[in-house]
């Protein structure tokens, strides 16, 4: 039996002419080793990438070893305030884990702010902003519904699990949520991790590939309360709704500024609705209703 043209033609040097008259231009050694390389990029991007985001995880309790330490040598009589243990938590996981990560990799490999696409927002972008949480808003009641449709309800936040403090204290974490949490975590999830795996995915695929990395870093906000991991995973599909909406927001606008500033708002609407709930009997049962399907 002849052989196939195209396996005689693998077999032959590059730049030879087949009996056909046909120029190989490559062989099917060099095809293989660049499927193997192409294949082994894409694993490394998604290691590198989990490291990163589950980097900032585990790097908060290393970093509070020192704290707890202290506290062991002067023992603190009165017990931290829940602001104020927020205010570690947020100084700790957010500003020095999550910043610190991002900054590491971009003084590693010898990048600037450009490679996370930090930009002043337009006037179009501030409308993109104000109308983002809504979207997400609405994503994440939209697949509550569905949990709660199919018997489960997904966990709550624990910011929900305070006791017997002033309603105002959800006011005052709004700044916090725009100046810090939205923007520390949108760095390094969508401005270093999601950027990274695009040089090695298509656009489309990194931000899904993002939003599995960054859903897990809550794990320990709606893990409390006695929720069930059912609960949890319901929170989890919900949360990781929004942060797909994050990722293609970053994508479309190309500013991480836009994204970072619709995360904080979106997060202060949510301590918007937890304060209804606090401070008004009529409106309660209807903020509690929102509360549920917004995910907070």
């Amino acid at each position: 039996m002849a052989e196939p043209i195209d396996e005689r033609a693998d077999r032959q040097p590059v730049g030879s002419v087949t009996d056909d008259g046909r120029i190989v231009t490559s062989d099917a050694g060099d095809r293989s080793g660049d499927s193997r390389r192409r294949l082994l990029g894409k694993l490394w991007a998604i290691i590198l990438a989990a490291g990163l985001g589950f980097g900032a995880i585990l790097l908060p309790a290393v970093l509070v070893l020192p704290l707890l330490a202290v506290t062991l040598v002067f023992p603190i009589e009165q017990p931290l305030s829940p602001l104020a243990e927020l205010t570690i938590n947020f100084v700790f996981g957010q500003i020095l884990a999550m910043g610190g990560i991002a900054a590491a990799y971009l003084w590693a490999t010898g990048k600037d702010r450009s490679f996370v696409r930090i930009r002043k927002p337009t006037l179009f972008h501030l409308l993109v902003i104000a109308v983002a949480p809504f979207a997400v808003l609405f994503a994440i009641g939209a697949v509550n519904l569905i949990s709660i449709s199919l018997g489960v309800q997904a966990a709550s936040h624990s910011l929900l699990n305070f006791e017997g403090i002033d309603p105002t204290f959800y006011l005052l974490l709004i700044p916090f949520m725009i100046l810090v949490v939205g923007p520390f975590e949108e760095l390094l999830y969508r401005g270093v991790i999601q950027t990274r795996l695009t040089n090695s995915f298509s656009r489309p695929a990194a931000i899904v590939l993002a939003s599995f990395i960054f859903v897990p870093i809550h794990l320990t906000a709606y893990s409390s309360a006695g929720a069930t991991p059912v609960q949890v995973l319901a929170a989890f599909a919900a949360l990781f709704a929004g942060s797909v909406i994050y990722g293609a927001l970053y994508e479309w606008t190309e500013n991480l500024t836009v994204v970072a500033l619709a995360h904080g708002l979106t997060n202060s609407i949510q301590l918007g609705l937890i304060y209804l709930i606090s401070t008004s009997e009529e409106l309660q049962e209807l903020a509690n209703q929102a509360t549920v399907l917004v995910g907070f």
